[in-house]
């Protein structure tokens, strides 16, 4: 099954060239899969040519991950490696960096290892908490005759916003940077005006946000360390390290959190439950007055 790989125009018009480089893994060993010339002619960039922006790896597969760097014809120089990418989509609950902060993981597993247990138990998750982890859907309202653009989910400090929508039956996606930005800190989105490549908005319209509040996170985080923490005491005697001990006690106290945050909303979040489309998704009300200064602080 071929893959195909895209990327922006270089800023230089000296780039000459692009080296494509593929692994099996995020975290594996990238080795050059192919270098392509940069312009339609192999040239410097200049009015007579294009540039050329994507490649198809006629080997790749949904798990094949793939990074670029490009050639300056001009210093003889390699730009920086590119962020790695795939076509599998990876929203994961926690990051690789988030365990190698919690738990020493230096000689124990490798960045690979970690990343697979963290898409093990966020499979886990998923299954008990439903997919999204959470949603929230309002009207567009306006204040004092102005549309509002400035969206609360209902907690503050979350880990993430994963997709926002909106729309009436029909829903449009809006992607973050170009029609959104996000507040994690206070639990907000603010839609971008369409002068800043966002979306005309009105009052017959819905925002729906999913999300991923902090609890979540937290959970996956410890599971995970706990999960690897496991296979290394089963590996060596069988008994309990206190490493682990301390793990255990940190989801305990995670999943008991959120077993009392999840009785106290079930009796007021079915009023505007979805039999079809609503799980894990309520609607909240916006004050749209607390939005405005709550949110002055903490954009990202």
């Amino acid at each position: 099954m071929a893959q195909k790989i895209s990327w922006l125009e270089p800023a230089q018009d000296a780039i000459t060239l692009v080296e494509i480089n593929k692994a099996s893994t995020l975290y594996g060993a990238y080795s050059v899969l192919e270098e392509v010339a940069s312009t339609s002619d192999g040239e410097v960039k200049t009015s007579a040519n294009t540039w050329i922006t994507t490649y198809t790896d006629l080997a790749g597969t949904r798990t094949s991950w793939y990074k670029i760097r490009f050639y300056d014809s001009s210093t003889t120089l390699y730009s920086d490696y590119s962020d790695p990418v795939t076509s599998e989509e990876l929203l994961r609950l926690c990051s690789v960096d988030d365990v190698k902060q919690t738990i020493d993981t230096v000689g124990r597993w490798s960045s690979d290892d970690i990343f697979k247990m963290i898409t093990q138990i966020d499979d886990m998750i998923y299954i008990e908490s439903g997919t999204p982890v959470h949603a929230i859907w309002s009207n567009v309202e306006k204040l004092d005759s102005t549309v509002q653009r400035r969206y609360y989910v209902g907690e503050e400090n979350i880990y993430r916003v994963d997709r926002v929508f909106y729309g009436t039956t029909t829903k449009t996606e809006i992607f973050l940077d170009d029609s959104y930005k996000v507040n994690s800190r206070y639990g907000m989105i603010e839609v971008l005006p369409v002068a800043s490549s966002g979306v005309t908005l009105d009052i017959s319209q819905d925002v729906e946000i999913q999300y991923v509040p902090n609890i979540y996170h937290k959970l996956s985080l410890y599971r995970t360390c706990q999960a690897l923490l496991e296979q290394v005491d089963a590996t060596s005697g069988g008994e309990t390290s206190k490493e682990l001990t301390v793990m255990i006690r940190k989801v305990d106290m995670v999943e008991t959190l959120l077993m009392h945050k999840v009785g106290v909303q079930l009796s007021s979040d079915t009023k505007y439950y979805d039999g079809i489309y609503g799980v894990n998704r309520k609607k909240i009300n916006q004050n749209f007055d607390k939005n405005a200064y709550r949110g002055e602080y903490g954009w990202d």
